[in-house]
Formats: structure tokens, C-alpha cells, sequence
């Protein structure tokens, strides 16, 4: 009886030790070496971050983010579009709104049409040219002009305080001048430019504001510049959002000595 006791205490002692280790008693278990190994799980993309610093501990394959493509698409700073790339620019503030839409006729060498509304008293087209000097992997250069016809709801002997005297423009124009941008090393970094101009202005609707000064010449050329601060900053590879603002210059007496402008516009490639 003595020993049949001891026989059966040892049987549940070694239950109980089976029982508290269960894991070691799967463990001893065999595995199939040509057993298919479970697919990848996939991983949110909030989580991946974290995923793959966790990846090489769980044996995880996660597929690293490409990074975002470039925008490359510039209406308003230094950088041209590029052989037979389009861009197109929607802007609106004081004391014009307007569109451009631009071609890159070569690679460094756009070719641009617009039309610029003083909210419908003044409208005038434009035809210009940018022209790439300087193009660096931050800093890019570009010499621009446009030749300009504005066509005015008043003849310019009815007009006070109109858009004459606020823009400084007349029936035709010209506005040569240089533009200086920067941009940093992420892909979609803002470009920061710089927009200066010389606006000569020539106003053939001369009229007398004196009788006894005579006739009037049938031309009357006037000096402006301009210099306008900004940025493009990109939303997408194709879209921008872009502000400028800056100050117009005016050298005829009959027009304002110094006009403020703003600007807010979007800027797209075709």
C-alpha cells in the first residue's frame, strides 16, 4: 500500500509540472521545414512609421513611401516650365485681378498670354517672355518683359482718381525687369521670389487740362517701376497656392506717387 501511495503521488506531481509549463510542452512539438510561411501583414499607412522600426522584430515586410513628387510648375518666380510644358495662373487682389496661361517654347524660355482687369473699368492683355539666366538647385534668375494694351471704360479728360492714376498705365506698355527666386531642399518648399520692374507707359488719349498750355502732343511716355515680393507654395506636384505683394512706383504727376498692391492667386500645370 506504501508503495502504490508513492507511485501515485508521483504520477500527480508530474501533472501539475506538465500543467504549469504548457508552453515548453508545445514547444518539444515538430515543424515542417518546407511549411509555407503566413503572408505579410499589411500595416496602416499612420502606423508606418512605427511599423518599420518595429518590422525587423516581427518579421514584417513593409514597403518603405515614395517620397513626393517635385513641383516644378512656376508662373510668377524664376524657375521656366520647360520645353512644351503648360502652366496657368488665376489670381485676384488690388488693384488687378487677372489669368495667364504660359508655354515652354524651349527649356529655358517661356512664352506667356494674359488678361488683367481693373474689375472691369480697365481690361488689358498681355503677350510676354521669361527667359531663364541663372538656374540653380535653390537659386534661380530669369529675365522677363510683356507688352501690354489696355483698353478704359472713360476717356482719360473724364477720368479722376481712376484706374490711370492707381495702376499708372495708358493705352500701351512695356515692362522689362528681372526675377530672383529661392527654394529649399524639400521637394514642395516654397519658392520665394523677387519681381522687379521697369513699366514705361505710353498714353496716346492726350487732352489739355490748360487751354492756354496749347495742343498736347499726340504722345505722352511715362516711367514707372514696380517691385512685387512673394511666394509659390506648392499644394500638390501640379498646383500652387501663391501670394505677392509689393509696390508700384509712379513718375507722371498725374498719377499716384506710390500705389500698394496684394495679390492671391493658384497657380496649375497642364
Amino acid at each position: 500500500m506504501i508503495r502504490v501511495a508513492l507511485l501515485a503521488g508521483l504520477v500527480f506531481s508530474g501533472l501539475a509540472l506538465a500543467q504549469a509549463n504548457p508552453e515548453e510542452e508545445w514547444g518539444t512539438l515538430p515543424v515542417d521545414p518546407n511549411s509555407p510561411k503566413p503572408p505579410p501583414v499589411p500595416v496602416p499607412a499612420s502606423r508606418a512609421p512605427a511599423a518599420a522600426a518595429l518590422a525587423p522584430r516581427l518579421g514584417i515586410d513593409v514597403d518603405p513611401r515614395p517620397p513626393p513628387e517635385p513641383n516644378t510648375v512656376s508662373m510668377f518666380a524664376g524657375p521656366t516650365l520647360g520645353q512644351w510644358k503648360r502652366g496657368q495662373a488665376i489670381y485676384v487682389g488690388f488693384p488687378t485681378l487677372g489669368l495667364r496661361l504660359a508655354i515652354g517654347l524651349l527649356d529655358r524660355l517661356d512664352f506667356a498670354v494674359g488678361f488683367e482687369s481693373f474689375y472691369g473699368v480697365m481690361n488689358e492683355f498681355h503677350v510676354g517672355l521669361k527667359v531663364g539666366l541663372i538656374r540653380g538647385a535653390h537659386w534661380n534668375l530669369s529675365a522677363a518683359a510683356d507688352g501690354m494694351l489696355a483698353l478704359f471704360g472713360q476717356r482719360a479728360s473724364k477720368e479722376e482718381r481712376g484706374p490711370r492714376w492707381i495702376t499708372g498705365h495708358r493705352n500701351f506698355g512695356a515692362n522689362p525687369g528681372l526675377v530672383l527666386s529661392y527654394q529649399g531642399e524639400s521637394p514642395r518648399a516654397a519658392r520665394l521670389f523677387v519681381d522687379l520692374r521697369y513699366l514705361i507707359a505710353f498714353d496716346t488719349d492726350t487732352f489739355a487740362k490748360d487751354p492756354l498750355n496749347g495742343v498736347p502732343p499726340d504722345l505722352i511716355v511715362g516711367h514707372n517701376a514696380t517691385l512685387h515680393f512673394g511666394a509659390e507654395m506648392p499644394l500638390s506636384a501640379r498646383t500652387s497656392f501663391m501670394f505677392m505683394l509689393g509696390l508700384d512706383f509712379h513718375g507722371r504727376s498725374d498719377d499716384a506717387i506710390i500705389m500698394p498692391v496684394a495679390m492671391l492667386g493658384l497657380v496649375t500645370g497642364l
